[in-house]
């Protein structure tokens, strides 16, 4: 279990009115007295994708932060109501121009590094795509490009440097 705090928010999102404590299942919660709203801190969901080519992987290079500059595994966050087998889909199609043709969840982890969204999920799939690469995403990545397990360029998210080591002993049997 990560040690990391929630946002100590301070008034109701709905009415404005300064929030409480309150103690419910041996938890401080913070909640409102005027319109009953109790806020139940979560956390966050994202997708990334681990598509493999004649044993390379693809990778984009961030164009914005956090970590600008580095390369990382096609990725990006789940859309409220979206289905994360629908967000890999998405974000591949958004950020290289090829269309999935099958997704296999392959793993989960809870991401430590993330500032924008600490402690968030990560489903990690498999994915056999179709059709060219184009760069999609001009705003968010400024490069695409297949890499060799044995020499990939910098990686910092923490959680998909530890998928590419897991890829790497794992590519002949799993890809």
């Amino acid at each position: 279990m990560l040690k990391i705090n929630p946002p100590n928010y301070q008034f109701c999102p709905f009415c404005g009115k300064k929030l409480k404590i309150k103690k419910e299942e041996n938890k401080k919660r913070r909640f409102c007295p005027f319109c009953n709203w109790t806020y139940y801190p979560h956390v966050g969901g994202a997708v990334a994708a681990i598509i493999i080519k004649n044993k390379k992987v693809l990778l984009v290079k961030r164009k914005r932060e956090p970590n600008k500059g580095t390369w990382m595994l096609p990725a990006g966050f789940i859309d409220f109501g979206e289905h994360p087998e629908e967000t890999v889909k998405r974000e591949i199609k958004e950020e290289t121009g090829l269309k999935a043709k099958k997704v296999f969840l392959w793993k989960v982890i809870q991401s430590e590094d993330d500032p924008r969204s600490l402690g968030h999920f990560i489903f990690f799939y498999k994915v056999k795509v179709e059709g060219k690469i184009l760069n999609m995403d001009g705003k968010e990545n400024e490069d695409i490009g297949w890499f060799s397990l044995d020499h990939l360029p910098e990686v910092k998210w923490k959680a998909h440097c530890y998928v590419l080591k897991e890829i790497k002993v794992k590519i002949n049997k799993e890809f």
